[in-house]
């Protein structure tokens, strides 16, 4: 009797994982060759959706400088990565006093997406004010600097005073979170909110320049042309196989992570002597967007049709 009872159980069980192995068919998408304007000069920042593969909006890089966390409990604060912006925080002065750049110790965001990572940090507790550096225009001439405190943040808004390091300038704004957008945008020039991110859902990537940071003291930051991915997007790098020969059912044998900069920008070389640049095109991102939906994409050309650079050309399918 004991036999059976074994016998018996053992089918049951071996049925049961028999049934769970087997991938459900699944139907991938068509192939499709996408580009990307940029120009040539790197002035736009383009938001990309894959489940459409479409861009969604593009936007001048130098339209906006902070952007404020959207969330009801959110606080943090992000600096313009495009332009290479910086921070510096002071503790030693007053808000009030004339401010000069030279000894300040300047922090970037870290480009992974760890908030905790930003320049700003948790500044809730501090009592100093910040200086910020807003980089560079898309000629290369300073943008100029700001000093700014943060004076409340709650569930609604940020209270902000901000102005010229000799006090010129001064302003007090009360930022309001717009909870479509993961981070709400903020331009100095205009001295309100700028509408910059699509709504948190509608997008995917974004193809923009970014200050990579760097562990040499003599370079901790460069400012690099890449891409970066929106909140929760699970990213996975590959170089083990062609692009043509991953599946959906592969989708287990790959080591998916949500940093932001793991497309980043080495899909591509420069030569210094050539002057140009190549495309890594052996590296393949298996994506999974906000949808639950996987792809998989390469890039295979950084030049248009014109030879201009800029417009990063890649091939994406819906796996």
């Amino acid at each position: 009797m004991k036999k059976y009872i074994v016998l018996l159980i053992s089918i049951v069980f071996f049925s049961c994982e028999q049934q769970e192995l087997p991938i459900a068919p699944h139907n991938s998408g068509e192939i499709k060759i996408q580009q990307i304007d940029m120009s040539s000069d790197y002035r736009y920042q383009v938001f990309y959706d894959l489940g459409t593969s479409s861009s969604i909006s593009q936007n001048l890089k130098v339209s906006w400088d902070l952007q404020f966390e959207s969330s009801v409990d959110g606080f943090h604060i992000l600096l313009n990565s495009s332009t290479f912006s910086a921070l510096s925080y002071i503790d030693d002065l007053s808000f009030s006093d004339t401010i000069t750049t030279s000894n300040l110790i300047w922090n970037w965001d870290n480009p992974n997406g760890n908030l905790d990572s930003s320049a700003f940090g948790d500044y809730r507790e501090k009592s100093g004010f910040f200086v910020v550096d807003r980089g560079y225009n898309v000629n290369a001439s300073l943008r100029g600097f700001k000093k700014m405190k943060i004076d409340t943040v709650t569930n609604e808004f940020y209270q902000i005073t901000y102005a010229n390091l000799d006090n010129s300038d001064f302003n007090s704004l009360k930022i309001y979170k717009d909870p479509v957008v993961a981070f709400t945008s903020f331009s100095f020039v205009q001295n309100d909110i700028v509408n910059i991110q699509p709504p948190i859902d509608d997008w995917d990537l974004i193809f923009t320049q970014y200050t990579h940071l760097f562990n040499d003291p003599n370079t901790p930051a460069y400012l690099v042309t890449g891409v970066l991915n929106n909140l929760d997007i699970m990213v996975a790098r590959d170089t083990s196989y062609d692009f043509s020969e991953i599946s959906y059912d592969m989708i287990s044998s790959f080591s998916f992570a949500t940093e932001s900069d793991i497309i980043g920008y080495d899909w591509k070389n420069y030569s210094h002597s050539s002057g140009s640049f190549t495309i890594n095109s052996n590296i393949n991102y298996i994506i999974k967007d906000r949808q639950q939906k996987y792809f998989k994409l390469r890039f295979i050309d950084y030049y248009n049709d014109a030879g201009d650079k800029g417009y990063p050309k890649f091939e994406m399918q819906e796996l």
